[in-house]
């Protein structure tokens, strides 16, 4: 377990929200640690990061374009 998917799944506890139960923040955060711990044992930051800015440019091309 790398120390930073730790300390993102503890400040992931501490996120305010006003409509979920303690036991349903410590699952999410549960959940998230381990995805981040597994893009980090495969090395696949740098293809999730592509494929983030690819969805985000095509996504804001369609908003400008009025056809979103």
């Amino acid at each position: 377990m790398s120390i930073t998917g730790a300390i993102t799944g503890i400040l992931m506890l501490f996120q305010p929200s006003n409509d979920s139960s303690i036991s349903q923040k410590i699952y999410n955060g549960l959940i998230l640690n381990g995805k981040i711990i597994q893009k980090s044992d495969e090395n696949t930051w740098n293809n999730s990061f592509h494929e983030e800015t690819f969805q985000i440019t095509k996504d804001k091309i369609l908003r400008f374009g009025g056809l979103k």
